[in-house]
């Protein structure tokens, strides 16, 4: 039995993180069903519970170090981990579980990373020294290429895939329904959904977004699904947003820990997203949802170049005419599912690379 270790940013109720190691975990395991998974966690007992998996705390050096002697391949999974935008000290973080591993002797695989910007020259130094080591980089964006190659990473090191939740199959529409009907939303009417976070110390863009969403609710007699995707941490953004709304009676905060089942299953109950979270945008690709994005990070970017979906602006300059505008061409031209096809093959290699690696050598 093949033994792999994941590590990430588990644990913390992010609903695109959790994604991505559902996603890692499925394709893992259709592969090879009695793999043996241990995940890195800021809540080992929940993750354990969730996935099935062995699950060890991200600050319990000694049972990292433990699980890692005995494993046969590091997995660091998804997500944008090598970045020094959100913290340094979290950068520092990863860079040492990869260079442990390395120094253990084991195979490692930075899995569908988005990778960037990391702006401190030291980091960039460090970053270079880690990962020009490693066994295999699949970033799931071309800016991630870039960034790279002006770090100095080898080419034939990294390989351009897709983000690893684009492999999940569409939901069925009842888990969906359920939590709808327990949040008092009508059923019988549009549900425009919009998905925030925080965003600095600036209620402007939540103040243009009350007003797209008032727009939008009263042209098309929409209800308005605010939708906190990490939870509790989003929940205030979205409360605020209704707080701007002139017509907050239309509108319901689905203030619920929600697992990547049931995000799938209600972005199949919406009829339009307008998000800023990247895989709200992900889940609704993955549901063939039409949505308008909200940009704050070049992640955002790439995905919606991607997928050749729609940009409603971006958060420092946002204005709710644009957004408005956006959302009703999403709503008449719909999804592109020849794009989603495409990044679902892609984002299927960076599982067949991770099981490649566990035979190298055998």
């Amino acid at each position: 039995m093949s033994k792999i270790v994941i590590s990430g940013y588990y644990g913390f109720a992010n609903a695109g993180d959790e994604a991505m190691l559902t996603a890692i975990i499925k394709a893992l395991r259709s592969t090879e069903n009695s793999v043996g998974l241990t995940v890195i966690s800021g809540n080992p007992q929940v993750t354990a519970a969730r996935y099935n998996v062995t699950s060890i705390h991200r600050f319990n050096p000694w049972e990292i170090l433990t699980a890692l002697r005995s494993c046969d391949l590091l997995l660091s999974g998804g997500g944008s981990l090598l970045q020094d935008v959100t913290s340094k000290r979290s950068l520092l973080y990863y860079l040492s579980i990869l260079a442990l591993g390395l120094l253990l002797g084991k195979r490692v695989m930075l899995f569908a990373q988005g990778i960037g910007p990391i702006h401190s020259r030291l980091l960039r130094k460090l970053t270079q020294a880690v990962c020009s080591r490693v066994d295999l980089i699949t970033v799931r964006d071309q800016d991630s290429l870039y960034e790279l190659r002006r770090i100095g990473i080898p080419a034939e090191k990294v390989q351009l895939t897709a983000d690893a939740v684009l492999t999940l199959p569409p939901e069925g529409l009842e888990q969906g329904r359920k939590l709808l009907e327990k949040f008092k939303a009508p059923q019988d009417k549009m549900l425009l959904a919009v998905s925030v976070r925080k965003w600095q110390d600036d209620d402007r863009y939540l103040l243009e977004l009350a007003k797209a969403a008032d727009s939008l609710s009263e042209e098309f007699g929409a209800h308005v699904v605010l939708l906190p995707l990490q939870y509790p941490v989003d929940v205030e953004a979205c409360a605020r947003l209704q707080h701007f709304m002139v017509h907050k009676d239309s509108s319901t905060v689905l203030a619920a820990d929600c697992d990547t089942e049931q995000f799938l299953s209600l972005m199949g109950n919406f009829d339009l997203l307008i998000g800023m979270r990247l895989h709200a945008l992900i889940f609704a690709a993955v549901m063939e949802l039409p949505f308008a994005a909200v940009s704050y990070d070049p992640k955002i970017d790439g995905f919606v170049k991607d997928i050749d979906g729609l940009t409603a602006g971006r958060v420092e300059s946002l204005q709710a005419a644009q957004v408005v505008a956006a959302a009703k061409q999403a709503l008449s031209r719909g999804c592109r599912g020849d794009r989603l096809q495409k990044l679902r093959a892609k984002a299927m290699l960076n599982a067949r690379q991770a099981l490649a690696l566990l035979t190298k050598g055998d």
